[in-house]
């Protein structure tokens, strides 16, 4: 009776040690994830030599940028949903598909292509990137002139696009706890303000969840 008392404590120690050994991978798992995915301050990322985010970046699968709603409508068929609004005294559309949401705006008598919301992996923005990408290989895919920290690459902070002294282009690749953001601003000529090419890539636990762009727009 006693040796099987004994047998019976060793297997319930035995089990109780492996859910400990389980627990322990669990929580260092876990805490590797968040070191790497939680800031990108550990993360390196190698330097390389690839162009820099531009307007030509602002594409939808087969459509870019300042496309016409004829394009939009023969390209994806009828949105779900559309609907007109008006901002700073210009009107804009809103079409609605599966995963993606589109922002045209009114130019003269027609509407084009400005923004882009996808959530959905079926579609495809420039340098084929979609959602559920890692978001280290999508930085990879840009400019990379710092292996670490928050800024990618760039001429000027983010607090220059408020400055009216600088004038020339404003261009920045940044990275921070859940989105990586590149911008491209145009140079200002005269007193006409200079419009803002914007790409956002929303991410969690080291996947792409959402990516937005836009181009005068916000």
């Amino acid at each position: 009776m006693a040796k099987e008392t004994i047998k019976v404590n060793e297997e319930k120690q035995k089990k109780i040690f492996i859910i400990a050994v389980v627990v322990i991978v669990i929580l260092s798992l876990l805490l590797i994830i968040s070191r790497n995915f939680g800031t990108f301050d550990n993360v390196r990322i190698r330097k390389n030599n690839k162009t820099i985010f531009s307007v030509t970046d602002l594409t939808i699968n087969d459509l870019k940028f300042s496309d016409n709603e004829e394009k939009i409508k023969d390209t994806l068929g009828k949105p779900k949903k559309e609907e007109k609004i008006t901002k700073d005294k210009y009107n804009y559309k809103k079409l609605q598909y599966d995963g993606l949401k589109l922002t045209l705006k009114e130019n003269y008598d027609d509407y084009i292509l400005v923004g882009v919301e996808v959530s959905s992996r079926k579609y495809k923005i420039s340098r084929n990137i979609k959602v559920k990408d890692s978001i280290a290989n999508v930085m990879r895919k840009f400019k990379v002139e710092n292996t670490n920290g928050t800024y990618l690459y760039g001429n000027y902070s983010a607090d220059a696009l408020g400055s009216e002294e600088i004038t020339d282009s404003i261009y920045f690749g940044v990275r921070n706890t859940n989105e990586v953001v590149y911008i491209n601003k145009d140079a200002s000529i005269g007193d006409m303000s200079s419009n803002i090419a914007k790409l956002n890539i929303a991410y969690k636990h080291g996947k792409v969840t959402k990516v937005t762009w836009s181009y005068d727009y916000e």
